[in-house]
């Protein structure tokens, strides 16, 4: 079965890719992944994306599809939602298993991912929390598993 993994870029790699690292040693790992980027920060979505292939390969998977969805302006709301209109009917499309990671990037870009999963029904709506801001910014390997959480909205609402 394919899975879609739906995403935003960050500023950061550790918000873009800790959620993915998790989920897959949760056994989720998908076939093909989308994700939202703005050229502010193309740097970092360019080495997200490039781990993210290594992360689900590294865990017996093939590589999966990536496809960067880059628009000019981070607040273009309607760029946005036809991103994640798109990515989500093309999982669907498939048949697919999909998933909304609302961890990475601006929040009101989560909030619009959180409200689209939801209105979708999407199978799983996934947040990366940290307990503590001592490991901001660091990648799940070095994490502690007891001060990182995956939690799936679709579990909890």
């Amino acid at each position: 079965m394919d899975r879609v993994w739906i995403t935003n870029g960050s500023t950061r790699i550790a918000p873009v890719v800790n959620p993915l690292i998790a989920a897959c040693h949760d056994g989720y790992a998908p076939t093909d992944i989308y994700v939202l980027n703005n050229p502010i920060i193309d740097d970092v979505t360019d080495a997200a994306t490039s781990l993210m292939k290594t992360v689900v390969t590294a865990h017996g998977n093939d590589e999966p599809s990536i496809t960067i969805k880059t628009i000019g302006e981070e607040t273009d709301f309607e760029a946005i939602t036809d991103y994640l209109q798109s990515a989500i009917e093309a999982g669907d499309d498939a048949n697919a298993d999909i998933a909304v990671d609302i961890t990475p990037g601006r929040r009101f870009w989560s909030v619009i991912s959180f409200q689209a999963g939801l209105t979708h029904d999407v199978e799983h709506l996934y947040y990366s929390h940290v307990e503590t801001e001592e490991y901001f910014g660091e990648t799940y390997p070095t994490i502690p598993r007891t001060a990182i959480n995956l939690i799936d909205f679709t579990e909890v609402v």
